[in-house]
């Protein structure tokens, strides 16, 4: 329109599969990234339900963030083969997983430790961490937390990505603290009886997502932990019945591996 200038932000989205997706608008970010078989049964054979969408050589990345050190999250081959890729990544991770990031030889230099209610700002993001109740709120025997829940802020738009986590009174405390997010990842499969015996920690279920999305007051809601493992997989359509159960007004949406998605404000 002539003499009205029009502005958005755009934000682009990619689905990894599991938890792992990767941001871009004012850098690039990959969180929990799983891109090899890294994840096998007691049988030895890998228990991963489809093929990572590229290698971790083709990563192009600011930063990597692994929420914890479980190996669907901080995935030891897939780590490798970013850092020899792409020697300019660097690394957040929980303050209590650095020496996990130490042992597949990854420099000091390229490490970025973290700890719970600490704020980061660095080129391209700011980031705020959260403990994560992974089964519980936790440290080592240093202090340090090893398992956080992430708030970034790139380019104007805010995201919050708990990791794996239960949902616990201090949980919604401390992430009601925080700026509402545009886009909120969180975890939709749950725990019951049977994965608890193989000591598969469980997660949120739809219905503690969709109730945390709306308390958050999120825009959109992107379900995750659903599809990648054998055995430990949701239904992301009863998460989207939850959802519109709990409040048919809030947005959702349910992505494809390998999917781009563009988020405007």
């Amino acid at each position: 329109m002539r003499g009205i200038a029009l502005y958005c932000i755009v934000f682009l989205i990619w689905y990894l599969g599991q938890c792992g997706f990767v941001f871009k608008n004012t850098a690039t970010v990959y969180i929990d990234p799983v891109l090899l078989t890294e994840h096998y049964g007691a049988d030895g054979n890998s228990n991963r339900l489809y093929p990572a969408p590229f290698a971790p050589e083709q990563v192009q990345a600011n930063y990597v963030i692994c929420t914890h050190n479980h190996s669907d999250h901080l995935a030891p081959n897939t780590i490798r083969g970013i850092a020899a890729g792409n020697p300019d990544t660097r690394f957040i991770v929980p303050a209590g997983c650095v020496a996990d990031l130490q042992q597949l030889g990854i420099d000091d230099s390229r490490i970025i430790p973290i700890n719970a209610c600490q704020t980061l700002a660095l080129p391209g993001i700011s980031l705020q961490a959260v403990c994560a109740a992974h089964p519980v709120h936790q440290t080592d025997e240093n202090g340090n937390h090893t398992a956080l829940c992430f708030s970034l802020q790139m380019g104007g738009i805010q995201l919050l990505h708990p990791g794996d986590t239960y949902l616990t009174d201090q949980l919604i405390a401390e992430l009601s603290m925080l700026p509402s997010p545009q886009l909120f990842f969180p975890p939709i499969n749950g725990s019951d009886y049977f994965r608890t015996k193989r000591n598969c920690i469980g997660n949120l279920n739809p219905f503690e997502a969709a109730k945390l999305a709306d308390i958050l007051d999120a825009d959109i809601t992107i379900p995750t932990h659903f599809d990648m493992l054998m055995g430990n997989t949701a239904d992301p359509i009863a998460f989207a019945r939850t959802f519109m159960e709990v409040n048919p007004s809030r947005k959702w949406h349910i992505p494809a591996l390998g999917e781009r998605f563009l988020y405007q404000k």
